[in-house]
Parts: structure tokens; C-alpha cells; sequence
């Protein structure tokens, strides 16, 4: 493949809802819908991960416990690994979680059943399985992964992860809301309303006694960036001095009134006295408003590129940026690329590629259109450009890779080996005979390291027509990217039974044999 330099220029700026790029997660099993949020936070003792579960309990099903009370009843099973040993859990937990009894079973109607586990973890990089069953139901479980990083260095100014709040008030009693003399309901959602004026979050400051001084004072300072820019929105901003301490809590709020729809970082940054950063959070949220995308013919210079790209292409290279595009800018090349004026296209496509390379915007849209005219030329099919397939994404985000796995017809796997935490999650499941799997048409992308700062990430697709013409995306383990932990047994037809790892899931673990 075209090897293209154009994505180390880009930052990613596609925000996702509901995926694994950004907590919480949300996700969907046949009936059941959840919402994860994880964070970490330091403490004397130690460092921790904490979980919370939010159930829709008018997604589960409600049945009678008792004479004239309802109520509904989940299975909770979280597995905690080593990255560098996914194979080794150092953190298994099953509980069954039950909603509110209730005299009427429509009365759980815009009720959330909410879970929170909190754990001990050393620094480092984990990864997370969930299983979730509805115990009054025989559907599948719901079952996700994703990745936790832990990073707290003892005697070194940090901030916990910040958690948005939906309310707060002081402990009456200690119970799972608790933390440092008040009771927390975390905001589950990044996405904020129209009507919300200000964002009320939670964040701790750590170890500023020992860098600052015991009996000092250091700022905590809290700004929002544009993802898309990474720019500061100067308008908003809240400066609060505090006493220096070990641990330092935090409860602050922003206006958020006056943002533009788009996607943005609550960033928290711990400075000292001469206004110099020593640590900083960020939480990024989706702002939903009547506010508008600016697209006003601005300042453009005389040499910028856009001035050469003749008006019946225009709309074309709007399209085209779609695969990197955040979320408020597909809508807008959606609803307006056919209708806009010429230059309202090319104020787009100037401000678009000068947010990636603001000191060369016209390097930076020749090199993104070298790789558009190559996916448009190896992976276009008859009713989709190249641009618009699974692959061409993931070539236009990612870059070319650095390996290929290219299995056009393997037959048998001869493998019958079923991960650990297969096992631990399924216990009664049989091991596959491996005779007789039969995969479809496959390649395996492999990334020795991505423009994200992530490392060894690698990408499943296969033909599901067998027809070679167009490969889909079936798994990843690159962060927001679509994650099927049992994304083998799809690629063998069935034939392989779930967690029994064949011959691409060998190759997807180890590469090459």
C-alpha cells in the first residue's frame, strides 16, 4: 500500500457518542440499556479505578417477587486484566443488582439502577470486561471491553479523573455516593442540553503540599477547549486558589451557556504561583445549543489551496473529509454541502485543514488528498467510493499500515484452545472440535503504532458477501473503534463456538505464524 505521512499532521477529531473513545460508554443488548463511566482517583492508601453501572430500568424486565411488588433483577460480572496479560485477572467481581420494588411495574419508567464498584489498582494500563444478564429473561448477555489507565506517581503534583455531577449534598450517612463529606450523583451523558447553563463537576488535586509547600497555595483552573481546534475558549474560564494538602477536594462550575454546538474539553489544570502548569485533567462532552457553526466567507489568503479547486469539486471535497470529521462538522457537510455557496465551501475546507496544520494547511490538504485518491482507487466498489468503505476510514485515520494478514480462504483453524477469560466468563461452555472451520475472506491491519499514541493496534475485516469486493470492519482493539470480543466465531460462520480462539485469532494476538 501508498504509505501517506498525512495523519501524524491530524489530531483526531472525531467524537463519538456512545463508543469506547469517550466515557461513559453506552451499549445495547437486545433489551437492556446501560451506561459505564469509569475514574480514577488516588488516594493514602492507595490508587483506584471506580465503576459506575446505570441500567434503563424500563429496559430490563420487571417481573413479581412477591404478592403486588415488581421488580426487576441483573447479573453484574466485571473482570479486570493487565494489559500486558490479558489473560490474568487480578479482579473478578459477580453481583446481582436489583432495581427499586414497586407496587406498579410502570413505575420504573425513567428510573436508572445504579452500581458502583470500586477497586485497588497498582499504575498502570488495564484492561475491563462486563457481563450483563437480565436475570428474568433467557437473551444473551450483554458483554463489553474496554481499557482503564492508572497513573499516579507518589510526590508528584496530579488530579483525579474529573466526574460531572448531576446533583450533590452533604453525608447524612455514609453509603456508595460518598466521597469526602458529600454524596455525589454522577451525570452518566456526554452530551449536555440546550438548556443547561453550567457544567457542576467534582476533581482532586494531589501532592500539592509536597511540591508547593505545606501551608502554601497553588490555583486550580478550569477552562474549555474545542476538540476540533484544541483552542481555548477565552470567554469561559474560573480561576479558585487553594490551600495546599496531600489530597484536595474540588467542587466547581462552569458556564456553558454561551458555547456554540460542538465538541469540547472541561479541562482542570493545577498551576502555581507564577502561573505555571504542573498538572491538568480533561473530560471531553458534546454541547448541544442554538449557537451555530460560523462558516462566514472570513479571511482566506490569496495562496491557500481552496482557491484552486474549481466549484463543481467543491462539494466532492466536502464529502471527503467526512471520515475525519468531529461530529458537528459531518452534520453540517450533511445538511449543507449541496445547498452552501462556493464560498462558504471553501471558508469550510480552509478552516477544516488549518485546524490540523494551522502553519501549513495547504500540506496538509494535498497529503489527506494522496490518500483520498488512494482508497478511492483500491477500495471503491460499485456503489461506494473508496472513501466511504470500512477500510478507506480506517486508511484515512490511521495511515497506511505497517503489516498485512491477508487470508483470502482458510478453511480449518486447528485450534481448540478457549481464552481464560472465556472460561471465567462462561464456565459450562464446551471446547470447539476444530474441524470444519470455515472462515470468510479476511485481513488483519496491523499498527505498530497509531497516530493516537496508542501501540500494537490491529483491525479485522472481512468480506461477508465472500465476493472480495468490499471488506467490513468486524473488531479492533484501537480505542472507539468497534470491539467484538467474540468477533471470531462471526468470521468462522459459527462454526467456531464463542471464546475458542482459531487460526485468526491466533494471528490477531501474535501476528503472523
Amino acid at each position: 500500500m501508498q504509505n501517506t505521512n498525512f495523519v501524524k499532521y491530524m489530531k483526531k477529531l472525531n467524537f463519538v457518542f456512545a463508543l469506547a473513545l469517550l466515557l461513559p460508554l453506552f451499549a445495547t443488548s437486545q433489551t437492556l440499556n446501560v451506561l459505564y463511566s469509569f475514574r480514577t482517583y488516588y488516594s493514602s492508601n492507595s490508587n483506584y479505578a471506580e465503576i459506575t453501572t446505570a441500567i434503563d430500568a424500563n429496559t430490563a424486565k420487571i417481573e413479581e417477587i412477591k404478592s403486588g411488588l415488581w421488580a426487576g433483577k441483573l447479573e453484574l460480572t466485571t473482570i479486570i486484566c493487565p494489559v500486558s496479560n490479558s489473560d490474568s485477572a487480578i479482579y473478578i467481581d459477580k453481583r446481582v443488582i436489583k432495581s427499586p420494588e414497586v407496587k406498579d411495574k410502570n413505575a420504573l419508567k425513567n428510573t436508572n439502577i445504579m452500581d458502583i464498584q470500586r477497586m485497588a489498582l497498582d499504575n498502570g494500563d488495564y484492561v475491563v470486561y462486563f457481563e450483563l444478564k437480565d436475570m428474568n429473561t433467557t437473551d444473551q448477555p450483554l458483554q463489553y471491553r474496554d481499557l482503564i489507565k492508572v497513573d499516579y506517581p507518589k510526590n508528584e503534583v496530579n488530579l483525579s479523573d474529573i466526574m460531572l455531577i448531576d446533583s450533590y449534598k452533604k453525608t447524612e450517612q455514609k453509603n456508595a455516593y460518598s466521597k469526602n463529606g458529600y454524596d455525589f450523583v454522577p451525570y452518566m451523558f456526554d452530551d449536555i442540553s440546550e438548556d443547561t447553563k453550567e457544567l457542576k463537576y467534582y476533581v482532586e488535586a494531589y501532592n500539592t503540599d509536597k511540591v508547593f509547600g505545606k501551608d502554601n497555595y497553588c490555583a486550580i483552573v478550569t477552562i474549555i477547549e474545542n476538540i476540533s481546534t484544541n483552542k481555548k475558549v477565552d470567554s469561559v474560564q474560573v480561576v479558585k486558589r487553594i490551600k495546599t494538602s496531600e489530597i484536595s477536594s474540588y467542587i466547581g462550575s462552569i458556564d456553558v451557556s454561551s458555547l456554540a454546538e460542538d465538541s469540547y474539553y472541561l479541562t482542570v489544570e493545577i498551576r502555581n504561583g507564577d502561573n505555571i502548569l504542573y498538572a491538568y485533567k480533561r473530560h471531553p462532552f458534546y454541547k448541544k445549543s442554538k449557537i451555530k457553526m460560523n462558516i462566514e466567507n472570513l479571511d482566506i489568503p490569496s495562496t491557500a489551496f481552496v482557491n484552486l479547486i474549481p466549484d463543481s469539486t467543491l462539494t466532492d471535497n466536502m464529502y471527503y473529509t467526512i471520515p475525519i470529521a468531529s461530529e458537528v462538522q459531518k452534520d453540517f457537510i450533511r445538511k449543507n454541502a449541496k445547498t452552501a455557496t462556493p464560498s462558504q465551501k471553501r471558508y469550510f475546507l480552509y478552516q477544516f485543514f488549518k485546524d490540523y496544520n494551522p502553519y501549513n494547511p495547504n500540506k496538509a490538504y494535498e497529503q489527506y488528498m494522496s490518500a483520498i485518491n488512494y482508497v478511492n482507487s483500491h477500495f471503491k466498489t460499485q456503489i461506494k467510493e473508496g472513501y466511504e468503505t470500512d477500510m478507506g476510514r480506517v486508511y484515512l485515520s490511521y495511515g497506511a499500515p505497517d503489516d498485512i494478514i491477508d487470508e483470502k480462504f482458510t478453511a480449518s483453524s486447528g485450534f481448540q484452545k478457549r481464552t481464560t477469560i472465556d472460561q471465567q466468563l462462561n464456565p459450562y461452555a464446551p471446547d470447539c472440535d476444530p474441524d470444519g472451520v470455515n472462515y470468510y475472506p479476511y485481513q488483519i491491519w496491523i499498527y505498530h503504532n497509531t497516530p493516537f499514541g496508542e501501540s500494537n493496534r490491529k483491525f479485522v475485516f472481512y468480506a461477508k458477501q465472500s465476493n472480495l469486493i468490499e471488506y467490513f470492519l468486524l473488531h479492533s482493539n484501537a480505542k472507539g473503534e468497534l470491539q467484538d470480543p467474540y468477533w471470531e466465531r462471526t468470521l468462522s460462520r459459527n462454526t467456531l463456538d464463542e471464546g475458542v480462539e482459531g487460526k485468526a485469532g491466533k494471528q490477531f494476538r501474535v501476528g503472523h505464524e
